[in-house]
């Protein structure tokens, strides 16, 4: 008798289910709009992470862009630094042919009323 009340339970519990009553028999249509409340906070809280994790991708490429140029503008700063001795620019316009070169005397002010 007790499994057959036990099968007629089961399948009233799954005909109820079927129908969409499950939750009108265990009295939960009071609770559905917390229910749904939090239903919706599962979905913000999930758009917001998804919408986290592209901004720190994007932020992530730009750091490395970042750390390419400032290797680079290293690169450059290295080659000023050689450039802002005397001695080899005068060697490099040498090598080169130029006739430019260090001046000999002064250079003159023109009076600003001249201009």
């Amino acid at each position: 008798m007790r499994m057959k009340s036990f099968i007629a339970s089961l399948k009233n519990f799954f005909e109820a289910f079927l129908r969409g009553e499950l939750l009108m028999r265990m009295g939960v249509d009071r609770w559905f709009p917390h229910i749904a409340y939090t239903f919706m906070l599962f979905w913000v809280v999930l758009l917001v992470d998804i919408w986290v994790e592209g901004r720190l991708a994007r932020l992530e490429k730009t750091r490395e862009v970042l750390t390419s140029l400032q290797i680079y503008r290293s690169e450059k700063m290295v080659e000023l630094v050689k450039f802002d001795r005397l001695g080899t620019v005068r060697k490099m316009l040498g090598e080169r042919g130029s006739a430019v070169t260090v001046p000999e005397k002064p250079a003159d002010r023109i009076p600003a009323k001249e201009r």
